[in-house]
């Protein structure tokens, strides 16, 4: 791969990226969600249609662009309503996809159908919030109350399974991978202090006064945090979207 095969594949999902929105717009009445023209755009530009891009070309971006994604889904994410009503139905939920999924990869291993009894089981188990949260977001429906129940629940979808994986490996002797989350866990646990290590600080009135300045110390800061999160899940093997979600 060259860097002009990388920036080709750039151009052309930037170019769907700017189109997927005003097709939107001018199909008001179709109600069509802006995903699924992104989706259908991305159909296009690949190596099965016009050719403009492959996996191989757009991979160093694809990490990336999940994880800004995620980071969004984290810093949205109520964490309050987990510890409330919406979170609990969550979690109990997730509980009843995770017995339904064991039944029926149990039924489809008996059949010969499954060989990786557990990986299956989760899979069936997991949410796609990332394609949900744009939806959520265009209807204006993140803050009412089906919004905090769906992503509660889709949060519980995406962050249980990568735990349930890494608790997995560790029981089958494979210590690595519960091990790797411990370390991420610590490492997200230690970051959420430093607020509080720098209030009433000059560091804290340095960081505030150039929030809105262009030096924009707030964002250059989350944009770190997020790459260091996305490399120490991507160090220790775990799924990128577990450090981003860390990092919202």
């Amino acid at each position: 791969m060259t860097v002009d095969d990388a920036l080709t594949t750039l151009l052309a999902v930037a170019a769907v990226a700017a189109v997927a929105p005003l097709v939107v717009g001018l199909l008001p009445r179709w109600h069509v969600p802006q995903v699924v023209v992104l989706l259908a755009g991305g159909v296009v530009i690949g190596p099965h249609a016009l050719g403009w891009g492959s996996p191989s070309t757009i991979e160093p971006f694809v990490n990336l662009g999940l994880g800004f994604l995620f980071l969004l889904a984290g810093y949205e994410l109520d964490y309050a309503a987990l510890r409330a009503r919406p979170g609990q139905l969550a979690i109990v939920g997730w509980a009843v996809s995770l017995v339904l999924a064991i039944g029926v990869v149990g039924a489809l291993e008996a059949l010969g159908f499954v060989r990786a009894f557990v990986p299956v089981a989760l899979a069936l188990t997991t949410t796609a919030l990332g394609v949900l949260l744009p939806i959520l977001r265009e209807n204006d429906m993140l803050g009412g109350r089906v919004g905090s129940q769906v992503v509660a629940a889709g949060a519980v979808g995406e962050l249980f399974p990568i735990i349930a994986i890494a608790v997995f490996l560790g029981a089958n002797g494979e210590f690595v991978g519960l091990v790797s989350l411990l370390i991420v866990a610590v490492v997200a646990l230690l970051l959420s202090l430093a607020p509080r290590l720098i209030r009433g600080r000059r560091t804290e009135t340095v960081i505030l006064a150039g929030e809105n300045s262009t030096t924009q110390t707030t964002l250059r800061g989350t944009i770190f945090l997020l790459l260091l999160l996305l490399v120490l899940a991507a160090r220790f093997g775990l799924d990128v979207v577990l450090g981003a979600f860390l990092a919202g």
